[in-house]
């Protein structure tokens, strides 16, 4: 992903090396999109909180699959945070109260929707040091992830699974664009900055974001040990990351 972006802002003539990285940047966005069919699936079921706290497994199986394929090394610490994420998203399940109908709050839909743009705009701010541009740009990178899964919430909710009617549900467009927008401002992100500083914020943000909304936007209530188990995953995940 990191290398996909030389694309946009590349200078020269438009060589193998531009096309291979255009190329790398469409594949990772098509990738990144292919995941609407198991997310709509679980949403079906499950509320945005739940589903986005399985990001922590992503980091999980990063590193396990690095240590299989790059040979890289493992920590015991690894296996005592991915207990701690895995007893975690037990917690958060177990503790998951489910309503018999799901609503979808327009206001609120539409103010946790805009709220990415403001934090945009001081990214254009001379003083704003480059570090905290990169922590601002991983932040809205989580945040337009959660807002991916909402968006495919509120589309099962009001579509269920009738693809035909997607095309003309505003919120398959919200989808589109956020889909586009978590893409982009994560590659900046990690332009601008390290990955690990860049990842601990975007999964964070990718996290705790989806607790705000599923409250506001949905109307379900979380539980203090639903919201611990939600700072345990963010906590289990940011020092993986870190230790590697």
């Amino acid at each position: 992903m990191k290398r996909g972006i030389s694309w946009i802002n590349y200078k020269g003539e438009k060589n193998r090396i531009y096309y291979k990285n255009l190329l790398t940047w469409v594949l990772g966005f098509l990738i990144l999109n292919s995941s609407i069919v198991p997310n709509a699936i679980a949403l079906n079921e499950l509320e945005p909180h739940i589903v986005s706290a399985f990001a922590g497994w992503g980091v999980i199986v990063l590193v396990f699959l690095s240590n299989i394929v790059l040979k890289e090394k493992i920590y015991k610490s690894d296996f005592i945070y991915t207990l701690v994420i895995f007893i975690s998203i037990l917690m958060l399940n177990i503790f998951e109260q489910k309503k018999d109908q799901t609503f979808v709050q327009i206001p609120y839909f539409i103010s946790v929707s805009v709220f990415p743009f403001f934090m945009l705009v001081l990214t254009f701010f001379k003083k704003v040091s480059r570090r905290l541009k990169t922590i601002l740009f991983a932040s809205i990178s989580g945040i337009s992830t959660c807002m991916i899964i909402v968006s495919i919430k509120a589309l099962v909710t009001f579509s269920g699974f009738h693809v035909k009617l997607y095309f003309s549900s505003p919120y398959f467009y919200v989808y589109l664009f956020f889909s586009l927008a978590a893409f982009i401002t994560l590659q900046i992100s990690y332009k601008l900055g390290h990955m690990m500083l860049v990842g601990p914020v975007q999964y964070s943000a990718a996290i705790i974001y989806p607790a705000l909304c599923t409250y506001l936007v949905f109307g379900n209530h979380i539980t203090m040990i639903q919201m611990a188990s939600l700072l345990l995953i963010i906590y289990g995940t940011a020092n993986i990351m870190k230790r590697h």
